[in-house]
């Protein structure tokens, strides 16, 4: 019990100390660092090259044209350049906590990690261009040795473990793939390791025990593999299903209409369609709302507020609604009862209710002020 305490003490102290390093990392001082010996030709070369200073990056033809030199001759500069570079004086000792770092993170995901995901764990959410590019080029030019590019056929863009083999990969995509197909639905993360417990071989089992965490991994090959992508509400799905991926705009509507849980104005339903990105192409609210008119699965439930069907709101006018409910009813109804009725399924005003109530050819009001829908001759 004592060893096991010391263990989980060290294991808090390296943990913050990681934690600290990450904190400090700044890639951009890192580069400067590492082509400080280099002429300003060289850096220029570099810089635009891989777009070290935030802008995009050049190809060797745009260069050259800038320097009035051959394409071929920027490859020249921009590889001895390199070289150069990796031969600085301090190189490695200066990489050696930025490498050790992205190997542990690689590690735990299984061996392998989106170039995404490694770009959020350093940088954190919504990094700088100049940051990004500054990390990529590190980590492919200067540890090269340590981790590489991901070649595997429907992979998303990845990096893993240098010479490290991915045998649990393939198997458990495959598993993963039959779950979902066998399921026919979406599935959160918990959902797909429970089920692989029973899915996977004895021989799967074994490579568990050999990671460092197994379900990090599975959800490492979740975001890796083309095949499957995440749904508005944390689940994972096939990356061709319309639950999942949606491509029509009916079908973009409906999940967002369904992650916010009520009904919305159908510019505001534009605005969460652009806002969840599901594609680059961006929606306009008369398309929104062509497809909104069009289709049965959405009902109007106010002035330019749609809601879903499934949730029990009526097509029609209000006086259709105060109808449908009159004609439910056991007996006859008070205005107020009407009024809570309607307000279900309708965003109205109570005036435009009473209003309604008051069409003496549609509805009969008792002499106890209670309201019955009046038989058709």
């Amino acid at each position: 019990m004592e060893n096991q305490d010391k263990s989980n003490i060290l294991d808090k102290i390296i943990k913050s100390q990681d934690e600290q390093k990450k904190a400090s990392l700044n890639p951009q001082e890192l580069v400067d660092f590492l082509l400080k010996d280099l002429t300003s030709r060289e850096k220029d070369i570099v810089a635009s090259r891989y777009g070290l200073l935030g802008g995009e990056k050049q190809t060797l033809e745009k260069i050259g044209k800038r320097l009035d030199i051959t394409r071929e001759r920027v490859r020249q500069i921009e590889n001895s350049a390199i070289a150069k570079a990796k031969q600085t004086s301090g190189c490695q000792e200066k990489l050696a906590d930025l490498s050790s770092l992205i190997i542990k993170h690689i590690n735990k995901r299984g061996y392998i990690s989106t170039e995404e995901g490694l770009l959020a764990e350093f940088l954190g959410e919504g990094y700088e261009a100049q940051n990004k590019n500054c990390l990529l080029f590190i980590l492919e030019k200067f540890l090269g040795e340590s981790v590489e590019p991901v070649e595997i056929v429907h992979t998303e863009k990845a990096w893993k473990i240098k010479d490290k083999e991915l045998k649990h990969y393939e198997p458990v995509i495959d598993s993963i793939k039959n779950i979902l197909i066998k399921k026919n639905q979406p599935l959160e993360l918990v959902e797909i390791i429970k089920e692989l417990e029973e899915e996977i071989k004895e021989e799967q089992k074994s490579l568990a025990t050999e990671l460092e965490s197994w379900e990090v991994a599975v959800h490492s090959c979740l975001e890796v593999s083309k095949h499957f992508k995440k749904n508005l509400f944390n689940k994972w799905g096939l990356a061709d299903w319309r639950s999942v991926n949606p491509k029509r705009m009916r079908d973009k509507i409906y999940l967002v209409l369904l992650k916010d849980g009520q009904p919305l104005h159908y510019k505001q339903i534009t605005e969460r369609i652009n806002e969840e990105g599901f594609d680059r192409k961006v929606a306009h609210p008369a398309t929104v709302h062509n497809e909104l008119i069009l289709d049965e699965h959405f009902v109007l439930v106010g002035r330019g507020i749609y809601g879903l069907a499934e949730w029990g709101y009526k097509p029609g006018v209000i006086a259709d609604v105060v109808a449908g409910i009159l004609k439910k009813a056991d007996g006859p109804l008070s205005k107020q009862e009407v009024i809570d009725e309607v307000l279900k399924c309708r965003q109205v005003k109570e005036g435009s209710i009473n209003l309604t109530l008051s069409d003496k050819a549609l509805f009969l009001r008792g002499e106890d002020g209670r309201y019955a829908l009046r038989k058709q001759s």
